[in-house]
């Protein structure tokens, strides 16, 4: 059964909190609360101008589906994304599609690799120093100014939960690093951003300020999406 819960706020690559919700976030809400196909759930979301979706998935799910009909619905709208690539997560992704038979061409994405080593896609720069909080904050946004504004518009964060792995042993660090860094980046005015977290990876901290900071949370289960959280919709009027 479909879920959708409340909140308001941003994360990486994302800034400040959107503004108060309009009739057609909550109409969309509405259209969610009675789909269960991923495609259209997908589609639906695609529609946005702004916003920040979370993509929960397990270990054993298929998030790849999910980020191939995100940069493909997309392309159909003519517009080119920006994937922001934590520790070669894109080439996994892409490497799950390909065991599937499908080939999905990212040669013209552009793509920030925080550290990682596998290049895929069209590379505009690396942020290889993450313990400096204001270092890799500068560089980030620095980078990310070498691609088009639409894609900045439109990005794709995978591999969220391998932030953790620098903090592993030092959670108030990890803390700091949320609040400091996660808090500056770009403005979610008139932007729309996908963050794909694996839940057996990623530190509870992290999974609950990520709920807490997106409009929508999604859980991928197998092949199947669930919506957990919308805008106006709190945890039990449903």
């Amino acid at each position: 059964m479909t879920q959708l819960l409340f909140s308001t706020k941003f994360f990486p690559f994302l800034k400040h909190p959107l503004p108060r919700l309009t009739t057609t976030l909550y109409g969309i809400h509405l259209i969610l609360k009675r789909v269960k196909d991923m495609n259209t759930i997908i589609s639906r979301l695609l529609d946005l101008s702004e916003g920040i979706i979370l993509v929960e998935y397990p270990s054993t799910s298929h998030p790849e589906l999910v980020f191939l009909e995100i940069v493909k619905g997309w392309k159909k709208r003519g517009i080119t994304p920006l994937i922001v690539d934590i520790r070669d997560t894109l080439h996994i992704f892409l490497q799950n599609l390909h065991f599937k038979g499908i080939e999905l061409k990212v040669d013209d994405v552009p793509v920030i690799k925080e550290r990682g080593m596998i290049k895929v896609g069209s590379v505009v720069g690396h942020v290889d120093v993450i313990e400096d909080f204001e270092y890799h904050l500068a560089t980030y946004g620095q980078i990310a100014a070498r691609a088009p504004p639409e894609s900045r518009a439109h990005t794709i964060v995978l591999g969220m939960e391998k932030f953790s792995f620098t903090f592993m042993d030092n959670p108030p660090k990890l803390e700091r690093y949320f609040e400091t860094v996660t808090r500056k980046y770009v403005s979610t005015e008139g932007r729309i951003g996908f963050l794909f977290l694996n839940l057996n990876v990623a530190s509870e901290y992290l999974r609950k300020g990520l709920e807490q900071d997106s409009e929508y949370v999604l859980r991928v289960e197998g092949r199947k999406v669930q919506v957990l959280k919308s805008p106006g919709v709190i945890e039990n009027e449903l």
